[in-house]
C-alpha cells in the first residue's frame, strides 16, 4: 500500500471542457511539487477518464453544449449551477502517480473493442497501455471511482 506525498483534488463541472482544466491542474500541481511525472500520460489519462466521467454524468444538451462552446459566460448561470459535478484526484508518493476520477453514475466503465473505422472507444485500451494498473470501484453514496497507477522513473 503506498503513502502519498503529495495529493490534490479538483471538482469540475460536467462539461466538455472538464478535461482541458483537469490537465491544466495537472499541470500545475506536477511544477508545484517538483515531480518528474509521465505529465503527458497523466494528462492522456486524466483526458480519458474526466471525458468518460462527464458522458456518464450528463451534461448539457446538444444545443446548450454547443452555445457554452462559442460563448462560455453567455450561458445564464442558473442552467450551469443545475448541472452535476466529476471529481479529479491527483496522488503522488514512491515514485507513483494516482489518478482518480469520481463521476455519479454507477455504471462501470467498458473496455469496447472498437470496429477498424470506429472513431471511438479505443480510450480505456489506450489507458491500459501507458498504466501500469487501473481499475474502479463504487462509492457508499452513489457513483464510482475509476482510478490509473502510473510509474515515475
Amino acid at each position: 500500500m503506498n503513502t502519498w506525498t503529495y495529493q490534490s483534488g479538483m471538482t469540475l463541472v460536467a462539461l466538455p471542457n472538464a478535461a482541458y482544466w483537469g490537465r491544466r491542474h495537472a499541470e500545475d500541481v506536477f511544477k508545484r511539487w517538483n515531480v518528474g511525472a509521465p505529465l503527458n500520460d497523466v494528462k492522456l489519462v486524466i483526458t480519458e477518464f474526466v471525458s468518460n466521467a462527464v458522458k456518464a454524468t450528463g451534461t448539457l444538451d446538444a444545443c446548450q453544449q454547443e452555445a457554452y462552446a462559442k460563448a462560455p459566460l453567455a450561458v445564464p448561470f442558473a442552467e450551469i449551477a443545475q448541472l452535476k459535478w466529476v471529481k479529479l484526484r491527483l496522488s503522488y508518493g514512491q515514485a507513483v502517480v494516482l489518478v482518480e476520477v469520481w463521476d455519479s453514475s454507477d455504471e462501470p466503465p467498458v473496455e469496447q473493442l472498437p470496429d477498424f473505422d470506429s472513431e471511438g472507444g479505443r480510450g480505456l485500451l489506450v489507458v491500459r497501455a501507458y498504466c501500469d494498473k487501473w481499475g474502479w470501484y463504487p462509492t457508499q453514496g452513489g457513483g464510482k471511482v475509476v482510478w490509473a497507477e502510473l510509474r515515475v522513473s
